[in-house]
């Protein structure tokens, strides 16, 4: 059976960081008047969820390429290719 990039757990791994975005005014320990590195609590802690998001999504595409990804890709790929413009953009020109 060829990898789902929409797994169960893909899902689990890329959704922490968004719920933990989406409880951010909800968490009492970043919906305070202090600092954190210099910078209010709320954006201290959304950059934390920016760049935990983009490890997750990292983790994911890592995930999926080690499942044998790249090759259900190129196959996607291939089988959805328009010959016409494959062969206008060798040629230069649409025929």
């Amino acid at each position: 059976m060829p990898p789902q990039l929409a797994s169960p757990a893909r899902i689990a791994i890329a959704g922490v960081p968004v719920i933990a975005f989406l409880l951010t005014p909800f968490l009492p320990f970043v919906n305070t008047d202090s600092f954190w590195f210099g910078v209010p609590s709320v954006i201290a802690w959304s950059v934390v969820c920016v760049l935990v998001t983009v490890l997750a999504m990292n983790v994911v595409e890592w995930s999926y390429q080690r499942a044998g990804g790249s090759a259900v890709d190129a196959e996607e790929s291939a089988a959805h290719s328009d010959p016409v413009i494959a062969s206008a953009g060798r040629d230069g020109d649409r025929r």
